[in-house]
């Protein structure tokens, strides 16, 4: 195999293509990884401040219709290269697709992780109230009587165990799963409200119950694998560090990397003239695909092509095969826009206080109830890695419609520098915004609302001083003036779009009319991610996809008689029966280091 030919191109270094690509190197096949951006982690990546500056700059000017109302601050602040940003932040179920491949790839010891520390509901009266999870959250609550613990605990029971076969799922399909936790569980609306946007994590209460449910076990799954929180916030700022994780891997297994370079032309054997020295009628290892990159002097070949739709030429649509639901509901998760908004602090957010675990060791229902039982309260110190989920309604001028959510992230997840927060808000649009609003003004009221959570600046520390602080159940008499006064260091809003997907009738994959002589279609374009997921859903759902286009794509080498070469010796009878081979020796003890 000459150097410039390869099994297989892969287009784009976001998550779901960076896990593929250290799938299939892992596996033994000849990969070659293109971005056209220079950095990793395409639409998920994290960057430094600076870079996020430049990103916001290029987009302002451009005609990309994926992102559009892209504003930032005029002024940059300074250690512009100790933060670590991303473009699509998200949280990690300790339990789900994405871990399994971090595991068993080996790419979990390339980057570090930090367990959430908290998630809350804020309130319209201006507070935040912690969301129970599980048992001991429940029983630690001095917020919830008696007769609701209970309750809630029937559901955390069911929802954690095999509920398909139970009583109370019968009926579920026909709900939403606001509806559902009223009918079946009489949970009253405050309760209802922390479990439908802050547990299962809905972006809206009409929200079907089933999805909710599966969604919601598999949360309640994740917590105590790796500690008492369900889910994980990578380092440096999570997907886009996590992508550049598996992109590594691939390149120690013999995966090419070539970045900042454009795409000027990708072409096929069938649609070429015949060549003299190419048979009339080849095997299907010669129908091969030719890249060109700007100021690159080779041209890249492969027998098949992997990329996002944005980068199919229509003349090569024929050869396309789209994974994914090309009709999709318009209503759904993958047909929204979101906004985001990234706003860099010098002050941290209050959380109300926590009992302490040891208060409800070996304590049953009633004891955690009784009157006489004084709870220990942790002092309350700046969040490091959090979540804030605001309800519909929940602030003044913010949507009545669609729930927002604000992650959290300080000096603990490896992104800011000392004393510094990122908050990242995101808000599903259930309408396009008007010609007269922009990202800024939508998310305003959500900023504001954490501004006034804020504590006192702390320039030299990112915890509390040893004074007492202010109360964090509610806040400061002088919140309004603070919010007034107090301004972030920096910030960056935008709306991002979902990428534009063919209806049945324009999907050559669809076509039930055969042309005349069927050609294979090896230009795979994998389920694209949706931008107004659930928080903690776009790294499973890319560690999905990735998985998916990895068997299609091992499918379309089967045909063409490609094998994967491990070593000196081609693997000529060995079948592929797993998306990560087996680790050797030295890979598990991170022996390639």
């Amino acid at each position: 195999m000459e150097d410039g030919d390869f099994d297989a191109i892969i287009i784009g270094t976001g998550l779901t293509e960076s896990i593929l690509a250290g799938a299939l190197a892992k596996t033994g096949f000849k990969v070659a990884h293109i971005d056209e951006n220079p950095y990793y982690g395409g639409n998920e990546a994290s960057i430094s401040l600076d870079e996020l500056a430049q990103w916001v700059d290029t987009m302002t000017s451009s005609s990309n219709p994926k992102y559009t109302s892209v504003m930032r601050s005029a002024k940059v602040p300074s250690q512009t290269r100790q933060y670590s940003i991303c473009l699509s932040p998200s949280i990690i179920p300790s339990i789900g697709p994405v871990i399994d491949s971090l595991v068993s790839s080996g790419v979990a010891k390339y980057g570090g992780f930090r367990l959430l520390e908290r998630v809350g509901v804020y309130h319209s009266s201006g507070v935040i109230k912690n969301v129970p999870g599980s048992k001991e959250d429940v029983f630690k609550s001095k917020e919830i009587s008696l007769v609701d613990k209970r309750r809630l605990m029937r559901f955390l029971k069911f929802t954690a165990g095999e509920f398909e076969s139970e009583k109370e799922f019968e009926g579920a399909d026909e709900m939403s799963f606001a509806e559902y936790l009223t009918s079946v569980f009489t949970l009253k609306e405050d309760l209802q409200s922390a479990l439908v946007f802050a547990l299962a994590f809905c972006f809206d209460p009409s929200e079907p119950a089933v999805p909710a449910l599966h969604r919601t076990r598999r949360y309640l799954r994740s917590i105590g694998r790796y500690g008492p929180s369900a889910f994980l916030v990578g380092h440096y700022g999570g997907t886009g560090e996590i992508a550049q994780g598996f992109c590594r891997a691939s390149a120690v297994c013999g995966g090419v990397y070539i970045l900042g370079r454009r795409i000027t032309s990708i072409t096929h054997s069938s649609t070429n003239p015949p060549d003299a020295n190419t048979p009339l009628e080849g095997t299907a290892t010669s129908q091969r695909y030719s890249l060109t990159l700007d100021d690159f002097p080779d041209t890249l070949t492969s027998h098949v092509i992997i990329s996002s739709v944005s980068h199919l030429p229509p003349q090569l649509s024929h050869l396309a095969k789209r994974l994914g639901n090309a009709d999709t509901h318009p209503d759904s998760a993958a047909s929204l826009s979101i906004a985001r908004g990234i706003v860099i602090l010098d002050r941290g957010i209050i959380f109300p206080p926590t009992v302490s675990s040891a208060t409800v060791e070996d304590e049953d229902e009633e004891s955690a109830d009784s009157p006489d039982r004084t709870p220990q309260l942790k002092p309350p110190t700046p969040l490091d890695a959090g979540v804030i989920v605001f309800p519909p309604s929940s602030v003044q001028e913010g949507s009545t419609s669609t729930a927002a959510t604000v992650l959290v992230t300080g000096e603990g997840t490896m992104s800011t520098p000392r004393g510094k927060w990122i908050l990242y808000i995101s808000l599903p649009l259930s309408a396009p915004i008007p010609e007269s609003a922009s990202a800024e003004l939508i998310l305003k009221p959500y900023l504001d609302a954490v501004l006034a959570l804020t504590t006192a600046p702390a320039p030299s520390s990112p915890t509390i001083p040893s004074a007492s602080p202010p109360s964090p159940l509610s806040p400061s008499p002088s919140s309004s003036e603070s919010v007034q006064t107090f301004k972030p260091l920096f910030t960056a809003f935008y709306v991002e779009h979902p990428e534009a997907r063919p209806s049945s009738a324009e999907d050559p994959s669809t076509n039930t009319e055969q042309p005349q002589q069927e050609q294979a279609r090896t230009y795979i374009v994998p389920a694209p991610l949706a931008p107004a997921a659930p928080l903690p859903d776009l790294p499973d759902a890319a560690a999905t996809a990735a998985e998916a286009v990895f068997w299609e794509t091992v499918r379309a080498f089967k045909e063409a008689g490609i094998r994967p070469k491990r070593g000196a010796e081609a693997a000529e009878a060995e079948e592929i029966e797993s998306f990560w081979p087996a680790m050797e020796a030295d890979e598990e003890s991170g022996g390639e280091d």
